[in-house]
């Protein structure tokens, strides 16, 4: 996954302070000396993860949502907007002015979330399409290379197939970064007009009489211009981190008055599409165009308050880490585990009225997707995961021959 884990070169989670607790250079006027932590960073991702595992839960708790679930709903299908945000901040942050091998690198990302999005779309593909596997396996084929190719085989896998866009065009971002040095104000505002556009196409409700836009109003869930402008905000936060950093830290009040306001207009536009005759699940959809607007703006807001968080201590940290650790993998599981205990009828036997069941239901959902993504992680199989497995310690005694060795 993109969104590195805590392990090898997938957890570059770089400093707010560099050495000696002096700010880092800006990324375009040198090196950093320094290489702590990002510990808001990994608050961000921790959260996110949470609050997507709450809205697909929300979906079985709330089959047939009316307006104020939908809304809510709609709320948090922001945080795909963080997923991507973050992306590309941890990787130019990590890579921005160090050497690259294009090869090894876009290799080493491709194992890291191509197993991954395979295992995974299969698994999800098998839980799907029972029926048809067990009756009509040409057709169960037929549908598991176009969910693959798609991104279709669960509604959360679109995410690995276009991180591994990301990754495989990393280089290719890399240059257009450097190159338009100094027009970065230019890069940004050509991503949002990118993302509204495709927004626009992918929302659109009626037909569009013309071959590629049906064809991206149907697919454009899993293309990287959908999220542009988020990818290219991300990767713009890290390459100007200390001009970035500091002017959140010193913009709060006026972070909490653009929140309420792009919710407020968030709300409107989901009045409006249902007074067009949308119903409300339709006019929650994650993919309208004022996604663009409010995922922005918890974008803002979440980095602002991890921010805040981090520089009041960063109270239960370790805990953070070990979310971190295993965030990825929740991300993958948690659908499986909600989908069982639907076929189970543990979700509908709940005897608690929706807003309780919900959080019953999403604490239960976490805890056993944690601890199937922890366990996963550490076994063989962790590609499964996005982790390569880390070769077991050698006895201190097997170190010290070793280096008495290299001495002599």
């Amino acid at each position: 996954m993109s969104t590195p884990s805590r392990g090898g070169d997938q957890a570059l989670l770089l400093p707010v302070t560099g050495e000696g607790g002096q700010a880092p250079h800006d990324r375009e006027s040198g090196p950093r000396k320094g290489r702590a932590h990002l510990t808001h960073v990994d608050l961000m991702r921790v959260v996110a993860f949470l609050a997507v595992v709450l809205v697909h839960v929300s979906g079985t708790t709330y089959p047939f949502p009316g307006a104020a679930p939908s809304f809510g709903q709609l709320m948090l299908h922001s945080m795909r907007m963080v997923f991507f945000f973050v992306s590309t901040f941890v990787l130019f942050y990590a890579w921005y002015d160090r050497p690259l091998h294009p090869g090894r690198f876009i290799g080493r990302r491709l194992r890291l979330i191509g197993i991954p999005y395979l295992a995974w779309s299969v698994a999800y593909w098998s839980l799907g399409d029972r029926w048809r596997i067990a009756h009509d396996p040409g057709a169960a084929l037929h549908d598991l290379r176009d969910v693959v190719v798609w991104g279709g085989a669960w509604y959360h896998l679109y995410f690995l197939l276009v991180s591994l866009q990301v990754a495989v065009l990393f280089p290719l971002f890399r240059l257009l970064v450097r190159r338009t040095r100094g027009r970065h104000g230019r890069l940004i505002a050509g991503a949002a007009a990118l993302q509204a556009a495709s927004l626009a196409v992918v929302f659109a409700p009626d037909p569009l009489g013309w071959a590629p836009a049906e064809f991206y109003r149907e697919h454009g869930f899993a293309f990287f211009p959908t999220y542009a402008f988020f990818l290219v905000a991300g990767a713009l936060a890290a390459v100007h981190f200390d001009a970035f950093h500091h002017w959140v830290s010193t913009h709060t009040r006026l972070c909490a008055g653009a929140v309420v306001a792009v919710l407020a207009v968030t709300y409107g536009a989901f009045r409006g599409n249902m007074a067009d005759g949308m119903s409300p699940v339709a006019a929650s959809n994650a993919l309208q165009p004022v996604s663009l607007l409010w995922g922005a703006a918890v974008v803002w807001g979440l980095y602002t308050l991890c921010a805040r968080w981090a520089a009041h201590g960063a109270p239960g940290r370790a805990a953070v880490a070990g979310g971190v650790d295993i965030a990825f993998g929740i991300y993958l599981v948690h659908p499986m585990v909600l989908r069982l205990l639907e076929m189970s009828g543990f979700a509908a036997w709940l005897p608690l009225p929706p807003l309780p069941a919900t959080l019953v239901l999403w604490g239960i959902v976490a805890g056993l997707s944690g601890a199937a993504a922890y366990l996963i992680g550490r076994s063989p199989a962790s590609l499964l995961v996005g982790r390569e497995r880390r070769p077991a310690a050698k006895p201190a005694g097997h170190r010290v021959r070793r280096h008495a060795t290299a001495a002599l």
